[in-house]
């Protein structure tokens, strides 16, 4: 028996295995191949070299085109590379995200290239003051109340905080940390996150069986977690009221990760902790915050599932995990019953983080996913390694490069290499029966 039939029979087996187990309400596991995505950033300079969500005209199909010249695509049913795009659910008008998004699915459909839908209602969210204005009545959006959806430093809401530090390469102020347990946020984020999914969902449900690869997954979350990607400095508030618009004065050191979980500053996440009723005083741990992170991706996994994408086609993205691993928060918040764990490595063998294996054991998984990577490397070989190392351990679905553009990896002609030749000699691993 050849390698391919020995392949499709284990997936059959697997197939069966899991459809006997579960009876007729178990989704079948259906044969795919993996996937390398290639994550578009919005802010590339050049026009012709980005999509921006607010502008659905934006989205032509250059970027395909040009990931097409770069690589040149193969037939390879065990891996094939496509492109990635993340949305962020609080920004524009919903009906606009919705054009927008249909836009790149019939893109995908017209090139025949896959696509990875991202979601995320965390991360930028400066367009919806009436949720986070909570202390300047001469703005848009201000309601006292808002105090309840943001985060705070302490466990009273007079400790609210007005603004919020990211560093994605450099420092930048950004709008306050939500509170991911508030229900005005919940619900907001929800609300724009069903037509989202339910238009994803329908696309995928059209598509002939021969093309239903185009989708490689919708993926909730971006690096979701409690004051990492919107860190506040101790006294943070005072430099946004003593200097509003200009971040000259703003303290530049950033987390120190060897100073545990909130990196030696003020610690966040007392707001989501009390409205979830998991803690009300005391000391916040990271355990803490990961069950805050559990509850907030399970929630927009099974919200997402409702609107009609089956398990298989659902990620999620947790943040937080950094070495050194145990001052960090653990693996298992990104795990649920509606979707496929997935998390950021760069430069990290996923063999390497303890703890995470162990939580995937733990729960019976064996999928998942790098769904923000980056794993560089001299030459081709040693990019093609990082490559296979990471989509040959356990069941990974898919590698997301981050970025193609911005002078990323389009511009690295040793990691064009590496793709090049994955696409003609890459053989899958063979299949576990193990359930998801």
């Amino acid at each position: 028996m050849n390698r391919i039939s020995l392949a499709a029979a284990l997936v059959l087996a697997c197939i069966m295995a899991a459809w006997n187990a579960g009876g007729a309400d178990a989704e079948p596991e259906y044969p795919r191949p993996q996937y390398i995505f290639f994550h578009i950033a919005y802010t590339d300079p050049d026009p012709e070299m980005r999509w921006v969500q607010h502008d659905p005209d934006s989205f032509s199909r250059d970027l395909f085109d040009d990931l097409t010249g770069k690589i040149e695509p193969v037939e390879n049913d065990d891996l094939e590379i496509g492109l990635s795009f993340s949305f962020s659910l609080l920004q524009d008008p919903v009906d606009v995200l919705v054009e927008s998004l249909e836009a790149l699915l019939d893109l995908s459909e017209e090139t025949g290239i896959p696509v990875q839908i991202n979601v995320d209602g965390q991360n930028w969210w400066g367009n919806r003051p009436d949720l986070w204005n909570w202390w300047d009545p001469d703005k848009p959006g201000y309601d006292p109340d808002n105090r309840y959806n943001v985060e705070w430093t302490d466990w009273d809401p007079d400790s609210a905080v007005k603004i919020g530090w990211r560093d994605w390469g450099r420092q930048i102020r950004v709008r306050p940390e939500p509170n991911l347990m508030s229900p005005a946020v919940r619900e907001a984020t929800l609300d724009a996150l069903r037509p989202m999914a339910a238009a994803t969902a329908e696309w995928w449900r059209d598509l002939p069986e021969e093309d239903k690869h185009l989708l490689g997954g919708f993926r909730v979350g971006w690096e979701t977690s409690i004051g990492v990607n919107a860190y506040h400095y101790p006294d943070g508030n005072r430099y946004y009221e003593q200097w509003p618009d200009d971040a000259s004065h703003d303290p530049t050191h950033g987390r120190d990760h060897e100073a545990g979980y909130f990196g030696g500053l003020a610690p966040l996440g007392h707001a989501a902790l009390k409205t979830a009723g998991i803690k009300t005083s005391g000391e916040i741990t990271p355990g803490d915050i990961a069950e805050v992170v559990h509850r907030y991706l399970a929630e927009l996994s099974e919200t997402a599932h409702e609107e009609g994408l089956p398990k298989h086609l659902l990620f999620t993205h947790q943040g937080g995990t950094y070495e050194p691993w145990e001052k960090h928060l653990p693996f298992w918040p990104a795990i649920n019953e509606w979707a496929t764990p997935g998390w950021s490595f760069y430069g990290v063998d996923p063999e390497d983080p303890p703890g995470l294996a162990q939580a995937m054991d733990a729960r019976g998984r064996e999928r998942w996913a790098a769904v923000e990577w980056w794993w560089g490397a001299p030459d081709a070989a040693g990019w093609r390694e990082h490559f296979e190392r990471t989509l040959g351990w356990k069941d990974c679905r898919f590698v997301t490069v981050f970025n193609w553009n911005q002078g990323m990896f389009r511009e690295d002609p040793a990691g064009l290499q590496a793709v090049h030749d994955l696409l003609h000699n890459y053989e899958a691993p063979a299949p576990s029966c193990q359930q998801r």
